[in-house]
């Protein structure tokens, strides 16, 4: 996606007008950079509203008033092998060239490999190169959460779920959420005597990701990682049929996410810069998904399994106690 150079020409002249009178390079070096940036960023930001969207529900029967579900899941997004690379064109770029004189090569995404591309760019006739930024290197990243649920008026439960902050490679990722499930069949007599099962669930997630690679130094500063703060709102409907111990279930949903970015590394005047510019990319983006499901209950304990599928795959694995 082209950035919007509106914005980033405003942030230059917010800038002392001195510097870039003569440094017209930094204006297509930055352009540059964000168009790189995304196409190396975007991959794992939408990966992580996957990994956020699925093990909200075990089933879509209402739960009593004051009954609390707590669950420990193990959460594992598996990397398609189309979202570990990245075709850049030459022509796309403005003042950066690939060494070695391909007009276009693959690079890892941040969820792809290891990196032997060079870029190289001129700012006020000095040159400078830099190394593509690897990846994680991983065929799925997995992390764990803690979920809770809770019983309230009307056949609604309360949702809240939490995933300490873990590392991954050079990357980080935490995520916070919390959501609302309402039973629907309650309100359907012919569904409300039996062992079918709909709901409405609505959730919003909290996330964030950053990625730490080679410093790579621009002559005016260096970059040497990016932060990804993105939040989500889903909206499903969920269905389950329970038979005997077992409920399977199934669920359809739209995740709108949104995303901000910024640079990390040093010198002021090429980090206010990029970041800036960067402000172009925060934009809305929808994804489909789809679960299925299946909980087996002992007692009070069951165990849990959600496969969601879009773009992405992701499995939850699920240990659940019930007060």
């Amino acid at each position: 996606m082209q950035i919007s150079m509106r914005k980033f020409i405003c942030a230059i002249f917010l800038l002392p007008a001195t510097l870039f009178g003569q440094n017209q390079d930094l204006d297509n070096v930055a352009g540059d950079l964000i168009f790189l940036m995304e196409e190396y960023v975007s991959p794992a930001a939408q990966a992580t509203t996957y990994q956020s969207s699925g093990g909200w529900y075990t089933s879509a029967k209402k739960k009593a008033l004051w009954d609390l579900e707590i669950s420990l899941q193990g959460n594992a997004l598996f990397v398609p092998d189309s979202k570990q690379n990245v075709l850049i064109e030459e022509s796309s770029l403005v003042n950066l060239t690939i060494q070695g004189g391909q007009t276009s090569i693959s690079i890892p995404s941040a969820l792809g490999g290891e990196s032997n591309v060079v870029f190289e760019g001129v700012i006020n006739d000095d040159p400078f190169e830099f190394e593509a930024p690897e990846g994680l290197d991983q065929s799925y990243v997995n992390h764990y959460q803690l979920q809770a649920g809770l019983g309230i008026w009307k056949g609604t439960t309360l949702i809240g779920r939490y995933s300490p902050k873990i590392k991954i490679n050079k990357t980080h990722y935490q995520v916070l959420g919390f959501g609302i499930q309402h039973s629907i069949s309650q309100w359907i007599p012919s569904l409300e005597a039996t062992t079918f099962d709909l709901a409405g669930l609505v959730s919003y997630s909290n996330y964030n990701v950053s990625d730490e690679f080679t410093p790579a130094n621009l002559v005016l500063g260096t970059i040497n990682a990016i932060n990804v703060e993105g939040e989500s709102v889903q909206f499903n409907l969920l269905a389950s049929k329970t038979v005997k111990s077992f409920d399977f279930t199934a669920g359809v949903g739209l995740n709108v996410s949104s995303f901000t970015y910024e640079i990390g590394g040093d010198g002021e005047l090429l980090l206010a810069v990029l970041n800036q510019a960067l402000t172009s990319l925060e934009d809305n983006k929808s994804n489909f998904k789809a679960d299925l499901g299946i909980n087996y209950s002992i007692d009070n304990i069951s165990i849990n399994t959600m496969l969601t599928f879009g773009k992405y795959t992701n499995l939850i694995l699920g240990l659940n106690y019930n007060i």
